[in-house]
């Protein structure tokens, strides 16, 4: 007698469903993805060094990086959502400044790179957000992180083996660690991450072995690179991931240092816009960060001349009159703002910038909501708040906001993204 669909034995049928050739089809989905972030973090980093890949030759990192986040993209339609995100103000504010990013190419030159620039942007931009709602965090930063070994235990090599290649001889910094790229800060911020995940990795089950050598690994390129800065604050941010874990009052507060360091470059803006100077004048002191902030002052100098919506992405560089001028007052020139926040004013204008805020208000308002309403789990709470901190933070020497193809600016949106998700029942924790 045949069993009424009632009567069969549930257990033959899910086991039938697991192996059926749909789940194999995800789980080859699921490793493809793993190993195309792998892919993807070794190439985006930064420029290799020009005894490995001539300088001309570039453009193949970033096809091989948008290669990877088109395959990423394409998998991601086979693998089952691990989150879902709400359509709410957060996701709408950041999703805009996107957009608008993207979008602001059309006022610049209309260069052939700045229309590339922008068609990676809103392909890196969807790509994070497939990323964060098909893959769990912890499978994220595992092959995250094996990407930035593999890139830092080869620069460590390099150096010792390779010296010519290796070691920058130039004579700003002739003597410092460079390994695989062409400039020693990539090293030191690529090392300064790589301790930052290591950190966590062990803090969430990695064994002390592992731990021990990739630590070891980061810290030595680091320190062979004099990246002082970028250490340091891969420090404190392992310091923020230990403390957010103990103590979920820490862990709200961090939640806004975001939002204070987005005022606090305001108010750098609003510094060198008002006083004209080019350096930060305390007291007797004179602080010039290496000569970064001639850069700073001659970008905000331009302000005025597309306040509201910017240059455009690509568009101030690129502009003939602008650089060719700054070359002949100081004798060189560099395509980079050292500083994302300014990169995000001039490129963007003020609606940009103001859109960016947003963002970050708003990120920091829903992190402290989910915390309050254990809707977020803690130690991927903890890994966000350190990791927004650090690349906040970076952004003050540095320009990684708006990199297009820069893994680790691209896994800033997703962590952005992250906390876009909806809460269905609050229950909050007593204070």
């Amino acid at each position: 007698m045949t069993r009424a669909p009632a009567e069969m034995d549930w257990d033959q049928v899910e086991s039938s469903i697991w192996q059926s050739p749909s789940v194999e089809a995800e789980k080859l989905a699921r490793t493809v993805i793993n190993w195309s972030i792998t892919i993807n973090m070794v190439m985006s980093m930064g420029n290799f060094n020009a005894g490995l890949l001539a300088a001309e030759q570039t453009y193949v990192q970033q096809s091989v990086a948008l290669l990877m986040w088109g395959v990423l993209i394409y998998a991601s339609a086979f693998v089952r959502p691990v989150l879902r995100l709400a359509f709410n103000l957060d996701t709408v504010a950041i999703v805009s400044f996107y957009a608008f990013a993207a979008i602001s190419v059309l006022w610049t030159n209309l260069s052939a790179a700045a229309f590339m620039k922008a068609a990676a942007l809103a392909i890196t931009t969807f790509g994070a957000f497939c990323l964060i709602t098909r893959v769990d965090i912890d499978d994220i930063v595992k092959s995250t992180a094996r990407g930035l070994l593999v890139l830092v235990a080869a620069s460590a090599v390099f150096a010792i083996f390779v010296p010519d290649i290796g070691i920058d001889r130039t004579w700003m910094h002739n003597g410092q660690w460079q390994g695989v790229f062409e400039s020693k800060q990539t090293l030191g911020f690529a090392g300064a991450y790589l301790m930052f995940f290591a950190c966590y990795r062990k803090i969430t089950g990695q064994g002390w072995l592992p731990f021990l050598v990739t630590f070891l690994i980061a810290s030595t390129c680091v320190i062979g690179s004099e990246s002082r800065g970028a250490g340091a604050l891969a420090l404190v941010a392992c310091a923020l991931v230990l403390t957010s874990l103990w103590s979920v009052r820490c862990m709200k507060v961090y939640a806004v240092l975001p939002c204070v360091m987005c005022v606090a470059a305001a108010v750098l803006f609003l510094y060198f816009y008002t006083t004209g100077y080019d350096a930060i004048h305390i007291f007797d002191s004179t602080i010039d960060f290496t000569e970064r902030t001639f850069i700073w002052q001659y970008a905000i100098s331009h302000f005025d001349n597309a306040p509201l919506i910017g240059f455009g992405i690509n568009g101030f560089w690129t502009n003939p009159a602008i650089y060719d001028y700054f070359q002949q007052n100081h004798g060189w020139v560099l395509d980079n703002y050292h500083n994302g926040y300014i990169a995000i004013l001039i490129e963007t204008g003020f609606l940009g910038y103001v859109l960016f805020m947003a963002s970050v208000f708003l990120f920091s308002s829903k992190v402290r909501y989910l915390i309050s309403a254990r809707a977020i789990d803690r130690s991927h709470c903890a890994l966000i708040i350190g990791f927004v901190f650090l690349t906040c933070q970076t952004n003050f020497t540095e320009t990684t906001f708006l990199r297009s193809t820069t893994f680790t600016s691209v896994l800033l949106v997703s962590f952005f993204f992250a906390v876009c998700r909806p809460v269905y029942a609050a229950n909050p924790q007593p204070s």
